[in-house]
């Protein structure tokens, strides 16, 4: 409540209106982390309401949910029988603001899961930047409720424009999980390695507020230790998965 406030506040707002924008996409499978918590498809979307501050700033309020669209979910941690349902809702608060050439976010993220795993909550401060003909970005979250540990993230983009409306990407993941992340999320405490993931997309901005995106994806766990934690639960340990969607915003 007190966030809401503070974005509304006039001597905090900037001068520019609000904006909104949606997404939603239809994907093979959903995992998380190095961890697959779907093998089957899902359906997945997201609301973000973005408010500009006087100071350059933008503070963004983001809803997301995942649910499943079968009553069976493969070798993955989520349980059979919940198709149709809601089986993860994050909430986001999130602060960003460039400094220096460095797009800096910092928030928290609240999830929960439905009937399916319990719920926690993370802080999270992160930093952007284009350099070399590549996008990077680190990331650093904390888990302050079930964790109480911290997960890293590196991201390098490099996307290229085809023409006036279709833009190509491709994007390489590494994620770095210390003891407490990794009991909580392969059930076993040992840091490393949990995540190399390689994305692929391609998008077609039809309108000025409109795009459609075609993903393909491939994710596997680096570190020996947390592989065979999935393994000895008889759960994939690398996967691939296709992703469908559209975009809107204003």
């Amino acid at each position: 409540m007190a966030l809401f406030a503070l974005a509304g506040c006039a001597n905090l707002r900037g001068s520019e209106s609000s904006t909104a924008s949606t997404s939603q996409i239809l994907a093979s499978a959903h995992w998380f982390r190095g961890t697959p918590l779907s093998l089957e498809p899902v359906t997945q979307a997201d609301l973000s309401v973005n408010t500009p501050l006087a100071n350059g700033a933008t503070f963004s309020l983001v809803t997301w949910y995942s649910a499943q669209l079968t009553n069976r979910t493969g070798d993955a941690f989520f349980p059979d029988g919940h198709g149709g349902e809601i089986t993860e809702l994050d909430l986001v608060a999130n602060y960003a603001q460039n400094i220096r050439g460095v797009d800096v976010s910092f928030g928290g993220i609240a999830y929960t899961y439905p009937e399916v795993r319990e719920s926690t909550r993370e802080a999270y401060l992160g930093g952007a930047l284009d350099a070399f003909g590549l996008a990077h970005a680190v990331t650093a979250y904390y888990d302050i409720d079930r964790g109480d540990d911290f997960y890293l993230q590196y991201q390098a983009t490099r996307s290229i424009a085809l023409d006036e409306q279709w833009n190509a990407a491709l994007a390489v993941l590494l994620g770095y999980m210390s003891d407490g992340q990794a009991l909580l999320y392969f059930g076993r405490k040992s840091s490393g390695l949990s995540d190399l993931l390689l994305t692929g997309t391609l998008t077609y901005q039809f309108d000025e507020n409109t795009s459609f995106f075609l993903k393909g994806s491939g994710v596997t766990v680096p570190d020996d230790e947390l592989e065979q934690a999935l393994d000895q639960n008889g759960l994939e340990d690398s996967g691939v998965w296709l992703t469908l969607g559209a975009a809107w915003g204003l």
